[in-house]
């Protein structure tokens, strides 16, 4: 063979390459994980470990049946009296498509109606599930955890609460509207339901966003840095399957923010069995992170 054409690839020269370019290449599919599983896997462990607790599928049965008979009592009325209308609003005419529209705007609406009356009791419901999920895997560790107040849940200004709103309207799509909003929220849906973690080890706000963000960002600024929507982020990638699986029409909103509670605790117990957040074993942080963690406990980690 001619010299300009022999081709000799060493792993070893390409691997060390790259680090010192400081490259990566995010993958859907990542193979190590920080806290030893993939952070995606929990919202649907969450479903089997939910229907093989009898005290957790008690809870999510309660709340879900009169979720489910709520939500179908709204879909009802709205189909009866304002899916007509709001097709002759489309068009006077009424083609099929406004008649395909109007029915996908009675669910959005139905989903928002329900969501708003059932908001208190799935709030208590979810902050009961994670703290007795936690139980039940050993790691809730009574006298240095503490359970998250409903008040602080039902902050409605939640992380990224305007990127969520504009992008809402996404969920009327089918599925790929879903999945799509899903994605754009993914890391702040997924720093949302492990809010309740962190507040239970009393977790400094600017340490979350470390953990978070791998950084000490505000919102705005996560929301414009690429690495926020990385897929290698553990928060993305389970907030991702969370927001999606909520994304479902009547059962979204209805069951799966139960189950999703169930999935953060499964998710706080691997961090446990990890000996803590990676935040407060970085040393970079030192020994002041843990020192934070306790004594600012009481700050807020919500803006």
């Amino acid at each position: 063979q001619h010299p300009k054409f022999k081709i000799h690839l060493d792993p070893l020269k390409i691997s060390q390459s790259n680090r010192n370019n400081n490259t990566t290449m995010p993958s859907i599919i990542k193979w190590s994980h920080t806290y030893g599983h993939d952070p995606i896997r929990y919202p649907i462990k969450a479903v089997y470990y939910t229907l093989s607790h009898p005290a957790l599928w008690r809870v999510v049965g309660r709340v879900a049946c009169m979720g489910c008979t709520l939500a179908f009592a709204i879909l009802a009325i709205l189909l009866s009296v304002a899916l007509k209308p709001q097709a002759e609003l489309i068009h006077p005419e009424t083609p099929w498509w406004a008649w395909l529209i109007a029915v996908l705007l009675v669910l959005f609406e139905s989903a928002i109606c329900t969501g708003l009356l059932l908001i208190v009791t799935q709030s208590k419901a979810q902050t009961k599930l994670f703290v007795e999920t936690m139980r039940m895997e050993g790691q809730w560790k009574e006298g240095e955890m503490k359970a998250q107040s409903t008040m602080k849940d039902l902050n409605m200004i939640k992380k990224a609460f305007f990127v969520r709103m504009l992008t809402f309207p996404l969920q009327i799509i089918p599925v790929v509207g879903g999945a799509v909003y899903s994605a754009i929220n993914a890391t702040f849906t997924g720093w949302d339901y492990m809010d309740r973690y962190f507040d239970a080890i009393q977790l400094p706000s600017r340490l979350q966003r470390v953990e978070v963000f791998g950084a000490d960002k505000s919102d705005c600024s996560a929301l414009l840095h690429r690495s926020t929507y990385d897929a290698d982020n553990e928060y993305a990638r389970f907030g991702f399957m969370v927001g999606f699986l909520e994304s479902i029409p009547i059962v979204g909103f209805v069951l799966f923010p139960l189950t999703n509670a169930v999935a953060a605790a499964l998710f706080a117990c691997d961090i446990e069995k990890a000996g803590g957040l990676a935040c407060l074993k970085d040393s970079g942080e030192g020994s002041s992170a843990k020192s934070d963690a306790k004594s600012g406990g009481k700050s807020s980690a919500k803006s």
